[in-house]
């Protein structure tokens, strides 16, 4: 019988990272970030969330932005709701709080006034 790796993708198998300055990261080839889990209090500058133009993008496609489905500092479509904001600079996620999603970039804002060092680590899938 196979291994099934499917089973161990949200567990973080296929890589992780640590993250705690201010420049833009951006995943392994052929990988997105998955899950975010805030070790300190976390602003973002950058929340990227994939489109479908994307070689990565395992959503259904109608060909446009409209079809992103997670949060992001990009602005909402229709898929994210009714009335749906942007993640914003100053807006901070506590410690200790784990979002999922899609992301192709993200990047820390440790310019807000509180938190002065934000901290997360990023988990990988495909």
């Amino acid at each position: 019988m196979g291994y099934n790796l499917n089973n161990d993708v949200p567990l973080g198998q296929l890589g992780s990272a640590y993250l705690t300055d201010g420049n833009a990261f951006k995943p392994p080839t052929d990988k997105v970030v998955i899950a975010i889990t805030m070790v300190e209090d976390t602003a973002f500058d950058q929340l990227v969330p994939e489109v479908p133009t994307d070689s990565t993008f395992k959503g259904s496609s109608t060909g446009g932005n409209s079809d992103i489905n997670c949060i992001g500092t990009v602005a909402p479509v229709d898929s994210n709701g009714t009335n749906a904001d942007a993640v914003g600079g100053s807006d901070v996620f506590p410690k200790g709080l784990t979002i999922y999603g899609r992301w192709k970039t993200v990047e820390l804002n440790n310019d807000v006034g509180a938190p002065t060092t934000c901290a997360v680590i990023l988990y990988f899938g495909i």
